[in-house]
């Protein structure tokens, strides 16, 4: 659609409806001096038409009105979902489950153990791939999770249809199945055993941030800065012993 270099495609179509508007308005003024001039010759099923054509006009200019108020406050001010997009509940996640709230814990296990039994472990690559110690696992409760959505979606909800189901079949099911195998490959109940109450997770070096922070700021066209004996000991197994020589003679 060609426009005005000067006019945005937003701008030139609010200019068109309040074009429109404006014609629909005009119309109807000359329907209702029509209608007040057939009153003395014209049916009353003459002039109860023509009272169904203004009261039908007087709608059109309203949705005209609204529309024009919605394009002039700019986008997502609409109705229907753009309005609604605030109460739209998010995507389920095990990851981001509130702490100390073990209502919404049980709630999301009581709904994914009964559908594992019934759906997901009848597959034998489901079976085979699935440690013993699963719900040590986070990350692997995430991946059931959102699979379990992802069938309800297909199968039960508004927008099943054929093709959802095809794709849990063939991309969303055996891509899960394939990383729960490659998050605990070989890993068992007891392999937990020793690491109970200890820290799960630990960003590398996230106390040493800082000189990080200065050198993205000011000067990553370099290497950044180079690592102390201590990162270096922390970050290799085996600490210095295990950092070869260089060719500066610096570990």
């Amino acid at each position: 659609m060609q426009h005005d270099d000067e006019k945005d495609p937003g701008t030139a179509a609010l200019a068109a409806v309040a074009g429109l508007a404006r014609s629909v308005e005009s119309l109807t003024r000359d329907v209702a001096a029509m209608k007040k001039g057939l009153q003395q010759t014209a049916s009353k099923t003459a002039v109860a038409r023509l009272n169904d054509t203004v009261a039908s006009l007087g709608n059109t200019v309203a949705s005209f009105e609204d529309l024009l108020t919605q394009l002039a406050a700019g986008p997502g001010t609409g109705r229907g979902k753009a309005a609604d997009a605030s109460s739209v509940e998010p995507v389920r996640s095990w990851l981001r489950l509130p702490e100390d709230d073990e209502a919404a814990v049980q709630s999301l296990l009581s709904e994914l153990l009964p559908w594992m039994e019934a759906t997901y472990l009848r597959y034998a690559t489901a079976r085979e791939s699935l440690p013993p110690c699963w719900l040590w696992h986070p990350e692997i409760v995430e991946e059931l999770l959102w699979l379990m959505d992802a069938w309800t979606t297909a199968y039960d909800s508004d927008e099943a249809s054929n093709k959802l189901v095809g794709d849990w079949h063939d991309r969303q099911r055996p891509g899960v199945t394939r990383r729960i195998g490659e998050y605990a490959p070989a890993c068992d109940v007891l392999a937990h055993r020793d690491t109970a109450g200890q820290t799960a997770v630990t960003v590398p070096l996230a106390a040493d941030a800082d000189p990080f922070v200065t050198w993205w700021a000011t000067s990553r066209d370099t290497h950044g800065p180079a690592p102390t004996p201590e990162q270096i000991k922390a970050g290799r197994r085996g600490g210095l012993t295990a950092v070869p020589d260089t060719a500066g003679g610096q570990r």
